[in-house]
């Protein structure tokens, strides 16, 4: 049963005058602390293994250690699975530190579904009121959504793109937003696909595939968001680029637009 270890136990007055039920009530009450304990202690060192699993740096372990401890004191997940409150405190641990992961990065590491994490993160979310680069303690309103923009430097260093891909990469994005080109798709689709799109333009083209594996979407989402960025291509490429030599239309590949 899931959160089972939030049952409680209630010991009887009634005990016929022989001190019996202040022992037990004193007995329960040490149990019930050291249980409390004992799944800290335990959501404590899943938080520090995952974190290390994912190469995630200490200052991510230590917020989401903080979060889970408030969120246990105040019983704001009660009932929930143990592994999905540690999943969503890794999750805005993340956030915090600007060091972004999509839930699907968090599910997969976790093996917690999206839906759970997303019903424990919405809680924590609306509970805390957390915004990016703020503590667990912190009392600030603010949407603390991943944008496409958050995830490009680390799929990029993954796929050893030179440093002039991201800012390039980041104004096609941004100027997509703008002409309301693909609304509706997640950030990671975006950043897939706005990458393999800056990287034909700069003629740094990287495999579709390879892209995929980084950002944990399918080719095909990769090569859908390149397809709509293709037909816009003369809007969204700056002619200053053309101009200066490091960007070329005819570069970008006519096949994947198709």
């Amino acid at each position: 049963m899931e959160g089972i270890e939030q049952l409680d136990t209630m010991i009887s007055f009634r005990d016929g005058g022989s001190g019996l039920s202040r022992e037990l009530q004193r007995a329960a009450t040490r149990a019930h602390g050291s249980r409390a304990e004992r799944n800290i202690l335990t959501a404590f060192r899943d938080i520090s293994a995952m974190c290390e699993q994912f190469s995630l740096p200490k200052t991510i372990s230590d917020i989401a250690k903080q979060v889970y401890k408030r969120s246990d004191e105040e019983k704001l997940l009660r009932g929930k699975p143990m592994e999905a409150v540690v999943a969503a405190c890794i999750f805005i641990a993340c956030r915090q530190a600007h060091v972004p992961r999509s839930f699907r990065e968090i599910c997969k590491l976790t093996q917690v579904s999206k839906k759970t994490l997303g019903q424990c993160y919405k809680a924590l979310e609306q509970a805390f009121n957390l915004t990016p680069g703020a503590s667990a303690n912190s009392n600030h309103n603010a949407n603390t959504t991943t944008g496409a923009e958050d995830l490009l430097s680390r799929y990029c260093n993954h796929l050893d793109l030179p440093a002039n891909v991201q800012p390039i990469c980041r104004d096609i994005i941004r100027k997509a937003r703008e002409l309301g080109i693909a609304d509706g798709r997640s950030p990671v689709s975006i950043a897939g696909g706005a990458i393999y799109f800056t990287a034909h333009l700069l003629a740094k083209q990287r495999l579709a595939k390879d892209i995929s594996m980084v950002a944990g979407v399918s080719e095909g989402t990769i090569r859908l968001v390149y397809r709509l960025y293709y037909a816009e291509r003369e809007k969204l490429v700056d002619k200053k680029w053309i101009e200066e030599g490091k960007a070329a239309l005819d570069r970008l590949p006519i096949e994947s637009a198709r």
